[in-house]
């Protein structure tokens, strides 16, 4: 048997002899999965021989990785503003974008809603990374989690189970609001989305990690990736009570469309926040 600190070594360098970004990272991460660990306690195992039966399990991980898929996907989970979510092939893996936006909504909502109940929407849930964040962080908020799709439906739910927040979660199977069953009687204090909105032309430009493995309903949205951006503008407002707030993610470069679409409903255009690159990544807007 090799020491988990020879495994590391050689994990690193076939990582990087196969051009994967971040090899020190991944094999960091993939090895903290093998010996069940957070990736910061993995040195604490550094001259422990690592059992075959684990070593079978990492060849299995790197065919893996070999193959394309993902390293989320490898992993079965995956950090979100630093809670452990599972993830699974079929259901789209959270980004870093999300999170960049998400921050200033949860401090908004924790300032109004720390201590009274208020109810949110998830908007396209997929694993549940953005209704389940702030229901964690925000003890008086109970979230209606909405996508059209089963797995995104089914991996939410368990999300939120294994966070302990499921007493305050709806998962709802419907296309947007059209079959939310409770839509005539719910108004939320704010709608938080993620849509899909990558071009169709642009689908095939992708890495093919992505093409290969996400699925491709929620990524891509129709010719200029505003198909259920549009929905959600116009649809919105019937959800949201008076001054309650829409956060929309967004591609940099939809800015001015969406504001040009949101213009004539019961939407105002509040601002901006952008990503940790500097780019326009979500818009803000409030029920008049």
């Amino acid at each position: 048997m090799a020491k988990v600190r020879d495994v590391w070594r050689d994990l690193v360098l076939t990582l990087r002899e196969h051009h994967l970004s971040g090899p020190t990272r991944e094999a960091r991460l993939m090895l903290a999965d093998v010996l069940s660990t957070s990736p910061s306690h993995i040195y604490l195992f550094w001259d422990q021989d690592l059992a075959q039966e684990k070593m079978e399990k990492l060849y299995l991980m790197l065919e893996e990785r070999f193959n394309g898929v993902p390293l989320q996907y490898v992993l079965g989970e995956w950090e979100f503003f630093s809670l452990s979510f599972d993830i699974r092939k079929g259901v789209f893996i959270p980004r870093l974008d999300t999170e960049s936006w998400l921050e200033e909504a949860i401090i908004t909502l924790r300032a109004r809603f720390n201590h009274d109940q208020g109810i949110i929407c998830d908007l396209g849930c997929g694993s549940g990374v953005i209704g389940l964040t702030t229901a964690y962080w925000i003890p008086g908020i109970q979230v209606y989690a909405i996508d059209i799709s089963r797995p995104a439906v089914d991996m939410t739910l368990h999300n939120a189970g294994k966070l302990g927040i499921d007493s305050r979660v709806i998962v709802e199977l419907s296309d947007l609001f059209q079959d939310f069953a409770s839509s005539s009687t719910i108004q939320f204090d704010a709608i938080l989305s993620n849509p899909p909105y990558v071009k169709e032309e642009e689908w095939f430009t992708l890495s093919p990690d992505i093409r290969l493995h996400e699925p491709k309903d929620a990524l891509v949205s129709g010719s200029d990736g505003l198909d259920l951006i549009r929905r959600i503008l116009n649809d919105s407002s019937s959800y949201l009570k008076k001054e309650g707030f829409l956060y929309l993610e967004h591609d940099p470069s939809q800015v001015e469309a969406i504001a040009e679409i949101a213009s004539p409903t019961p939407l105002r255009w509040d601002h901006i926040i952008s990503d940790y690159q500097g780019q326009p990544r979500a818009t803000v807007f409030i029920r008049r």
